[in-house]
């Protein structure tokens, strides 16, 4: 009796935890992403993990380049009509890319397709990028193997802090009536000047990027079994050089 009960005790520490729903998952991954990188990584391979949250990803991107474009905030503007801004779309690795569509509110029908087109290809293309950064980081520098469509997996279920990066930019565009305005260290510089390098570096301090980026970093802790910081190093290391090559490229 006695060892029938240890048998099944054993089997039941070995069997591997339920897996929670893809809906908990989108939750949980902007609370506890560890838990929700160990559940998928402990998983068979689900497409569903990245793809709905790419998709809500350019939904709330479009969302925001007709807000852009369109210059309707329903508060109105001050100091004058808005200028033409440059739309955030999906992530590029851990970065967000822009689009830079000039234009007035009365913004062409085929502009607005192409713009919209154009948002879902990058943001489709920056999760298969991110991904592909995550696994090459792991197989070059790591020495560690894991599987490209899970590395994929991690990457997208990281773009619903895009999208609600998307959201926050379009309300705060929405109240203040300036289309420069974003989450970041930009936002308290009184009159923002895309040519400015300074207001660029607050721009680049993005609080979603720097988000994704430490999901990121989680994401490939656990991808190659090494500690939270050694993902940190090589993540964080990427997206500060990629900020500053933008910066001084622009």
């Amino acid at each position: 009796m006695a060892k029938l009960m240890s048998t099944a005790a054993a089997t039941g520490s070995n069997r591997s935890p339920t897996s929670t729903s893809l809906r908990a998952k989108l939750v949980n991954i902007l609370v506890c992403p560890g838990d929700v990188f160990d559940d998928v990584i402990a998983s068979p391979h689900s497409a569903a993990h990245w793809r709905l949250p790419v998709l809500l990803n350019c939904l709330a991107g479009i969302v925001l380049f007709l807000v852009v474009t369109n210059q309707a905030p329903p508060l109105g503007t001050i100091g004058g009509e808005l200028q033409s801004q440059p739309a955030a779309t999906a992530m590029a690795n851990p970065p967000t890319n822009t689009l830079a569509f000039g234009g007035a509110k009365d913004v062409p029908a085929g502009v607005e397709f192409v713009g919209m087109v154009a948002i879902i290809l990058v943001a489709f293309a920056g999760t298969f990028w991110s991904a592909l950064v995550l696994w090459l980081i792991g197989r070059l520098f790591l020495r560690a193997r894991f599987s490209w469509l899970k590395a994929v997996e991690i990457a997208g279920l990281t773009t619903v802090i895009l999208a609600l990066e998307s959201v926050v930019t379009t309300l705060l565009i929405i109240v203040t009536g300036n289309v420069f305005a974003r989450p970041a260290l930009s936002l308290m510089v009184g009159e923002f000047d895309p040519a400015d390098k300074a207001h660029q570096v607050l721009a680049a301090l993005n609080f979603f990027h720097f988000w994704m980026a430490s999901v990121l970093a989680v994401g490939l802790a656990k991808l190659a079994e090494v500690s939270a910081g050694e993902g940190a190093v090589w993540v964080f290391g990427l997206w500060v050089a990629l900020r500053i090559a933008l910066v001084v490229l622009s």
